[in-house]
């Protein structure tokens, strides 16, 4: 599907209500992107970590138009901690000088690359203070360049689709519930859309691509001493090497999980299944979202730019067990617990959420995973065609699930730190607002 970078606006998350102008600049377009290497030196790999698969990068996009900014900057790592995820967002705003409304920062979800935490110890991955200072240099770093090479140019936004996710709830008619595997019926929503944006020079030479696809990158997990960008890292490097220097973000949606896991394989084969798995999958979604830019029109018109942000506060509870294969009785003979789950009440919980506009694309941001059916309700209410959904990190809330998986105990539903009642109506009367905050 084709769209027309139009004068209508691009909604992209941020956190706050307020827009700053910076020096004018020359009519139209001008974009400017850079990537940068942030790869752990090896010998400040921590446990279970001990060698490198891949390269993981962060990728900056600086778009000005109007008088105005957007900042987008996507890392290739699991999550960012909510204070350095603030202090880098603040640093990206004195050195581009742009509102923090107006800034994305977010990551690709890798399970296989430590937390940008300072806390060594935390949920699955480890932290480092050290990849915390490597991180946060490498944001200023990619801004700065970014930002130095802004130049004329095009844009133009598109829609593809590919067939690589499923739910990750299926229903088991042998335990009588709902368990966590990838459901394969097609009865379970899933967002299989890829969202696709070209920035381009004058002279027809990309820039920046921007992707949006709901997938969990957990196919290096079969890789689990190994530091991979998973199926998002593949994805963006081989766009870029197909595009002459060009640089490619890819955002994650409202996720679901692969169809296909090497974990299933047995070993000694396993990492080669990962790597081939992958590789399949990257290259799919590249040479679908270079299909969908190369029938792409673009213009060179200049696009309004704003943001909006304003955080949705739930009652928050505690479920235990979660609703995985590892932690209860997923079978008859499981020496686990029985999946007997149990609630209570907790502290309320905090979702950040917001929504930057820049012309006819609208980015929906949240510190929390959002699950598929709550996708597809805001996709049949948003006002803005080019809507999409964008995790920033693994917050507070964890999930922001539909009040119907609740009675189910899917995963997701004890998960999450919201009761029910809360996160699903609040994200999507909030999301409505912030767009219409923003002009929609």
């Amino acid at each position: 599907m084709k769209r027309r970078f139009g004068r209508t606006i691009l909604s992209l998350v941020a956190f706050a209500l307020t827009a700053s102008a910076v020096p004018p600049p020359a009519s139209g377009l001008r974009v400017g992107a850079a990537r940068i290497d942030i790869t752990p030196p090896l010998d400040e790999l921590l446990a279970p970590f001990t060698s490198v698969a891949d390269r993981v990068y962060l990728r900056a996009v600086v778009i000005e138009s109007g008088g105005k900014r957007a900042v987008l900057v996507i890392a290739d790592v699991p999550t960012i901690s909510a204070p350095v995820s603030a202090d880098i967002v603040a640093r990206i705003a004195a050195e581009a000088k742009v509102p923090r409304t107006q800034i994305v920062l977010g990551t690709t979800h890798t399970h296989n690359v430590m937390r940008v935490d300072p806390n060594t110890v935390g949920i699955i991955l480890p932290g480092s203070p050290k990849f915390v200072e490597q991180v946060t240099e490498a944001a200023v770093k990619a801004v700065r360049q970014a930002t130095a090479q802004l130049q004329p140019a095009r844009a133009g936004t598109g829609r593809g689709r590919t067939h690589l996710v499923g739910n990750r709830n299926i229903w088991s008619p042998a335990h009588g519930r709902y368990i966590s595997g990838v459901d394969r019926t097609g009865t379970e929503p899933i967002d299989e859309r890829l969202g696709v944006v070209k920035f381009e020079a004058m002279d027809g030479k990309p820039i920046a691509y921007l992707l949006n696809y709901a997938i969990e990158p957990v196919i290096a997990m079969a890789m689990k001493s190994e530091v991979s960008g998973d199926v998002p890292g593949a994805a963006s490097r081989i766009i870029e090497e197909r595009s002459d220097g060009a640089v490619a973000l890819f955002t994650i949606g409202a996720a679901g999980v692969p169809l296909y896991r090497a974990e299933d394989t047995p070993e000694p084969r396993r990492r080669g299944h990962a790597v081939e798995l992958m590789q399949t999958y990257g290259s799919v979604l590249a040479e679908e979202a270079l299909a969908v830019a190369g029938e792409m029109e673009t213009s060179p018109d200049g696009v309004s730019i704003g943001g909006a942000a304003r955080p949705l506060i739930c009652p928050g509870k505690a479920t235990t067990p979660f609703n995985l294969p590892d932690r209860c009785a997923y079978a008859p003979d499981s020496k686990l617990p029985m999946c007997d789950f149990k609630e209570r009440d907790a502290d309320p919980v905090t979702l950040n959420m917001g929504v930057v506009r820049i012309g006819d694309l609208a980015i929906v941001q949240a510190d929390a995973n959002v699950a598929p059916a709550v996708g597809a309700k805001l996709q049949r209410m948003t006002p803005v065609s080019n809507t999409w959904i964008v995790a920033l990190t693994f917050g507070p809330m964890r999930f922001v699930v539909d009040d119907a998986a609740y009675a189910h105990n899917t995963y997701e539903a004890t998960a999450t730190t919201a009761k029910k009642g809360c996160a699903e109506a609040g994200f999507l009367r909030r999301t409505l607002e912030l767009l219409s905050a923003t002009g929609a």
